[in-house]
């Protein structure tokens, strides 16, 4: 049995996808989302292994203050990066980040074992 914890942080941010075409073209320009972002990680015991307020604020200090310029990051680079920095700054057992854009649509990494 895996126990995991979890966390959403909502977060401001702009980003594009230069690539849009047709009749999703707006998407090329530069728009804002309220991104939510959550990440489940493995905890060892069932007594604050990884506590959740500390482990939002990770997350939001990753971010930054204010809205993030996000470029032309889809939801799967995000999820990349922010499940990169918690494993390697802070060495969390990190099991699953999504995304989402204004907590409609998004992309979740899950870790297969």
């Amino acid at each position: 049995m895996t126990v995991t914890v979890w966390t959403t942080a909502t977060v401001p941010g702009f980003h594009r996808w230069p690539g849009a075409t047709g009749a999703r073209s707006y998407l090329a320009d530069r728009h804002r989302h309220l991104f939510a972002i959550t990440v489940h990680v493995a905890v060892a015991h069932d007594d604050r292994d990884v506590e959740f307020h500390d482990l939002q604020d990770l997350i939001r200090a990753w971010w930054g203050p204010g809205a993030r310029e996000c470029g032309s990051s889809s939801c799967e680079d995000l999820a990349r990066q922010v499940w990169t920095h918690l494993r390697e700054a802070h060495h969390l057992a990190v099991v699953q980040v999504e995304v989402s854009e204004d907590g409609e649509s998004g992309a979740s990494l899950t870790e297969v074992s």
